[in-house]
């Protein structure tokens, strides 16, 4: 009976024969195959995971490929497999780039089309003249591998410093140091990353520097060994690298499994060499060889499907189960929960580690008893210190109340010195109009004598002319008499207005009126004391201004005592600068929307700017001790904010001016009607 294999059959399987190099392919073959499989069983993958995905499809298919090519040495075969061989390899060098300069970030983005670009032509170009023991894309390949181990290098560093990277990637390099400075104990996980993948890549630098090397004939046929070496550590490094700092949730689990996997594979895909050395005469008249890499061959797939199955059920059992113990006791622990102990099912340092923290919550109980036995003691002394703050608070507002009895009469003291300067303003405002009075009174009695004497005459000379001018003039004289009496009595009922206690009581008040009266009464009653003193008001009154909701005592109180203060800095400037230096005073009113501004400016030396905060705090003064309470900006303060919901502020400039701006809402009564003073006009001093 025949028993040899159709012919068709025969051509498809005469040309495959295992060698050592076959067995180190399948079992690369094997390694990928299962860690691509895990990474598309991740769910929720990133973009990087797709892209070490990718990375790992293409290794298993260059390994499946690599395992045929290897298994069909001097056959006809070989040649289609080696042109195939190099043309995943220039697929996987592109998509090493790409992994590179995309994997987390891709500062270099131009840079990136660019080198893909070259690097794609340049490989298309060697693969043109590559042939089978001198392969041309092999150097291409080396210098590819030192081009990534440069861009991660230079990611890491634009991880830390991005302006410097950018730099890097224009062309102005950093110092050496100070590249190693960065690199030698990053802190940012990035950082961390594209540093290990660049140490990786410099492993594939030796990798491809080796192979060179082989296949160039430059060292010895130990190479091929060497190899597979380095890409079995390689494969197993770059999803540690990926595993260790992927942004998908991976599993502790996997890893470990992943490691056993991976140094039983390494191990047995080098058995062959270790057997056999670099053998490519194994055939079929070597059957214990052949046997023996069969069986190689078997136990990849076999002790792979082992590890994958039984290491998860052991290292759950005694490894992961104790941790999930003390995970839980520490949740329970945050919780507030202290009474917590877990189970020591091992005596490794899994159990050290659940023992230490079973200690550790025995500590924390010990401690929080100590606290609450701390917290009665600290409870039992604030008990005791509220006594005495009870105390104490009884003795502050005894103290309280004094200082608010000398704050009141503070105040009135205030109000008094206010009065004060408001009764000589009005004595002097009375003395000029009884001036006039007195004078014309002694004018017209010297008329009357002069009637008598022309009368007498004009009985005799019968002069009637001389008799009507006197006459005209007693009537003039009398006319002004009158005209000043009637001032007189004005300013009388003022200050009678003024000396009646507030009522608190808002009513339409015409604000131009109001503010030209106090004016004057503020400019006089500082004449009154000083007669030397002289200044010019300049008035600008807007005439739409109208009326507005003020109680009129209160409100005429801050324009005396904003005025006072224009009137005394500019006082006081003149004193130290008698030559080159006019005293002015600007009162301005206008209509803000649903407001009205009254605007005091003097050009007097301005609020120091270490004042200038303290302004219209209580009891605070830039007058000499004796001449100022430090009430009057406070009182005009609380009275126009608090009193009538306005603003009063002020600005100022050291040696130039200070301008206190008061603003009040306006009264919307049909009866406001604007007032018409002089706008613009300038009372001279004097």
């Amino acid at each position: 009976m025949d028993t040899h294999p159709p012919q068709t059959v025969l051509l498809w399987l005469d040309w495959f024969q295992l060698r050592p190099q076959s067995i180190a392919a399948l079992a690369e073959l094997t390694l990928c195959l299962v860690i691509s499989l895990y990474l598309l069983s991740i769910s929720r993958k990133t973009r990087d995971g797709y892209l070490i995905t990718g990375l790992f499809i293409l290794h298993t298919i260059y390994n499946a490929v690599s395992f045929f090519r290897n298994s069909a040495l001097n056959t006809e075969v070989y040649a289609y497999t080696v042109w195939v061989h190099s043309i995943i390899l220039i697929v996987l060098a592109l998509y090493h780039l790409l992994f590179a300069y995309t994997y987390r970030a891709n500062p270099f983005r131009r840079e990136m089309r660019l080198v893909l670009l070259v690097s794609g032509v340049v490989l298309l170009g060697g693969l043109y003249f590559h042939r089978i023991g001198y392969p041309w894309t092999f150097p291409i390949q080396l210098v590819i591998a030192v081009w990534i181990v440069s861009v991660f290098l230079r990611k890491a560093i634009w991880s830390i410093h991005p302006p410097q990277a950018e730099k890097t990637a224009a062309g102005s390099s950093l110092p050496l140091k100070k590249i190693l400075e960065e690199l030698e104990r990053p802190t940012l996980r990035d950082t961390k990353a594209y540093r290990v993948f660049a140490l990786w890549c410099l492993l594939l630098v030796l990798t491809w520097l080796n192979a060179n090397l082989g296949m160039f004939k430059v060292i010895p046929g130990w190479w091929e060994q060497l190899h597979h070496a380095f890409y079995l550590v390689l494969l197993t490094w770059i999803v540690i690298n990926y595993m260790s700092y992927a942004e998908e949730k991976t599993t502790f689990l996997a890893k470990l499994v992943g490691l056993f996997m991976c140094l039983t594979l390494v191990l047995l895909g080098m058995l062959g060499f270790l057997l056999y050395g670099v053998d490519n005469s194994v055939a079929a008249g070597e059957p214990n060889k052949a046997n023996a890499l069969r069986i190689l061959a078997y136990l990849i797939p076999i002790s792979t499907v082992i590890i994958v199955l039984v290491f998860p059920v052991f290292f759950r059992s005694n490894l992961l189960r104790p941790l999930s113990y003390v995970l839980d006791g520490v949740k329970r622990v945050n919780a507030g929960e202290l009474k917590v102990e877990v189970p020591v099912e091992v005596q490794d340092e899994i159990g050290a580690l659940a023992q230490q923290f079973n200690l550790m919550t025995a500590s924390l109980r010990r401690y929080a008893e100590q606290m609450e036995s701390l917290v009665s003691h600290r409870t039992l002394e604030l008990e005791r210190k509220s006594v005495e703050l009870e105390t104490q608070k009884g003795q502050l507002q005894h103290t309280l109340d004094n200082l608010q009895a000398t704050q009141a009469q503070l105040v009135q003291a205030e109000k008094m010195a206010s009065l004060g300067e408001l009764t000589a303003g009005i004595a002097h405002e009375i003395q000029n109009p009884l001036n006039f009075v007195n004078n014309f009174s002694e004018l017209s009695s010297e008329l009357v004598e002069d009637l008598e004497k022309a009368l007498r005459t004009q009985l005799q000379a019968e002069k009637g002319q001389e008799i009507t001018e006197i006459l005209t003039d007693l009537k003039q004289n009398l006319a002004k008499i009158y005209q000043h009496g009637l001032r007189a009595d004005a300013i009388v009922k003022g200050m009678l207005q003024h000396s009646r206690k507030s009522t608190g009581h808002k009513e339409p008040t015409d604000i131009n009126a109001l503010t030209e009266e106090y004016m004057r009464l503020s400019y006089h009653g500082l004449r009154a004391k000083d007669k030397s003193f002289n200044a010019s008001l300049n008035t600008d009154f807007d005439l739409n201004v109208g009326k507005a909701d003020v109680v009129p005592q209160d409100f005429g109180r801050v324009l005396l005592n904003v005025l006072n203060n224009a009137f005394y800095a500019v006082q006081q400037r003149k004193l130290k600068q008698p030559d080159g230096y006019q005293p002015q005073v600007s009162v301005r009113t206008q209509r803000q929307g649903d407001e009205v501004e009254v605007r005091v400016r003097d050009n007097g030396p301005g609020i120091p700017k270490e004042s200038a905060s303290r302004i219209f705090q209580p009891f605070f003064t830039t007058k000499p001790t004796g001449q100022g309470t430090g009430l009057g900006l406070s009182l005009s303060y609380d009275i126009i904010t608090k009193g009538h919901g306005g603003k009063l502020t002020f600005t100022t400039e050291a040696g130039q001016y200070t301008e206190f701006i008061i603003s009040v809402p306006v009264a919307h009564t049909p009866d406001a009607v604007p007032v018409q003073p002089p706008a613009h006009t300038a009372v001279p001093a004097k």
